[in-house]
């Protein structure tokens, strides 16, 4: 106990090694997924100011496009006298408002904008020209002695001199009135103040869109260093899991697997286990040892008895081990036809062919009579295929007569329990399994299965 107590203190604890690197990734994962939310907070950010600045300019052409539209259908009536271009021009002053409509948008979205104020300023220039728009289309209806006209337009009183003015007279003044230098300038400030409102809009979003994408930045670079200290701490992780934890199992089994002690290596808490492990096998060892080979060897066959099949089902790894019960198919038959003698030979040679079909590290014992067990050990996954192949092959070898002596077939039983099984539970499925065969034609195996589990194998002829 002193030895492996001191093992146990010895090398780094994969556990404590393990709890800090997880604590450090953790940490890192959750600043790296904070950093990522706000990185895309950022990005949002800028979409909405992109859409904001998209809307706003919509809304600034939109009074524009609605004020080069009046001014269009103003000019057009004055020139055709088409009566349907004035009521397009008031169709879109009274009804479909859009001048009105684009500075609502704004005065919402951002209600103390200076690019709102240059807005205003643009509606109350297009506003003013309204004003010359009216008198224009006023004095076209006077000119065609047009009664029927909007109330807007009859609010309009012309002076007395444009009054006294000729049909044609009034005509051409209406079209100078709105073709002239004043009007031009009029428009001018119009759209001067439509630029300016677009572009104290850009230089608004694209502040707002340079501080967010600054920001964005930061977060990046912070972003690919805190990856870069995560991959390499998953990377140190990786290699300590396989320096203190995965290369020493993988040492143990192969030294297990040769029969032999574990090397001390690894985590603490590895070396531990091998510590005991060690002390384990030195008393396997040593119990095996004090057994002479007569006490648990069958004399006749040279397998182990009944009493080295005592032992070893005490020392194995059960949930790692297959048990196959052999039975010798009607070999009364062999001793009643051929003698007692011929009958030991037979067992002998029963014994060759189920060593010789086993690996060395398998254990075949002859516990009485014509009844063989072997012990598969250090068996992973399903092995039914495995030993399946195996049983034919013995009992190919069994029928051979090369050697004078009569064929015979076995019977065979397996049980196979993964999650670990008592050995005379195991040994209780192996015969329940070994009568299914005895009773369904012999020359065979069968592996137990829950479809076994009631039956109880009676008295059989062997």
């Amino acid at each position: 106990m002193q030895t492996q107590n001191v093992t146990k203190e010895k090398g780094l604890s994969l556990k404590t090694t393990s709890m800090i690197m997880m604590t450090v990734s953790l940490v890192i994962t959750a600043v790296l997924l904070f950093m990522a939310f706000r990185t895309f907070r950022s990005f949002r950010n800028m979409e909405d100011s992109t859409d904001d600045f998209i809307q706003m300019e919509e809304a600034a052409e939109e009074l524009m496009q609605a004020s080069d539209y009046l001014t269009e259908e103003a000019r057009c009536y004055t020139v055709l006298g088409d009566r349907t271009h004035m009521e397009n021009y008031f169709a879109e002053a009274d009804a479909a408002r859009r001048r009105e409509h684009a500075i609502s948008v704004m005065e919402e979205a951002m209600p103390d904008s200076p690019a709102l104020a240059k807005l205003k300023e643009g509606m109350a220039e297009s506003l003013s020209l309204m004003d010359r728009e009216y008198y224009a289309m006023r004095l076209m209806m006077d000119a065609q002695n047009d009664t029927d006209m909007p109330q807007a337009l009859k609010d309009v009183s012309l002076t007395e001199a444009d009054g006294a003015l000729a049909p044609a007279e009034k005509i051409l003044l209406a079209q100078r009135m709105v073709h002239d230098k004043a009007y031009s300038e009029q428009k001018t400030r119009i759209r001067y103040n439509m630029a300016e409102c677009i572009q104290t809009l850009k230089s608004g979003t694209h502040g707002a869109q340079q501080e967010t994408q600054n920001q964005a930045n930061r977060d990046l670079i912070w972003m690919a260093a805190l990856i870069f200290i995560q991959s390499a701490a998953m990377i140190a992780m990786m290699w300590v899991t396989t320096h203190l934890g995965v290369n020493p199992v993988l040492s143990a089994v192969d030294h297990i697997k040769k029969d032999q002690k574990i090397p001390i290596m690894g985590a603490s808490e590895f070396r531990y286990l091998a510590g005991t492990y060690n002390v384990m096998y030195n008393a396997y060892k040593k119990s095996i040892a004090n057994l002479s080979f007569k006490a648990s060897h069958d004399e006749l066959t040279g397998v182990y008895n009944r009493a080295g099949f005592d032992l070893i089902k005490t020392s194995l790894d059960m949930s790692t081990t297959a048990m196959l019960l052999f039975d010798a198919d009607q070999f009364k038959r062999i001793n009643d036809q051929y003698g007692h003698e011929t009958g030991d030979q037979v067992l002998k040679k029963i014994a060759a062919v189920l060593k010789k079909n086993f690996r060395s590290d398998d254990y075949a014992c002859r516990i009485g009579g014509d009844e063989f067990v072997v012990f598969m050990v250090h068996t992973t996954g399903n092995p039914k295929d495995l030993i399946t192949r195996k049983m034919a092959k013995i009992n190919e070898d069994l029928q051979r007569e090369e050697d004078g002596l009569p064929s015979i077939t076995l019977s065979a039983g397996v049980a196979y329990c993964p999650d670990g099984e008592d050995p005379a539970e195991m040994f209780r499925q192996a015969d329940t399994a070994l009568y299914y065969v005895k009773d369904h034609g012999r020359d065979g195996c069968c592996f137990y299965s829950d479809k076994l589990k009631d039956k109880q194998p009676p008295q059989r002829a062997r």
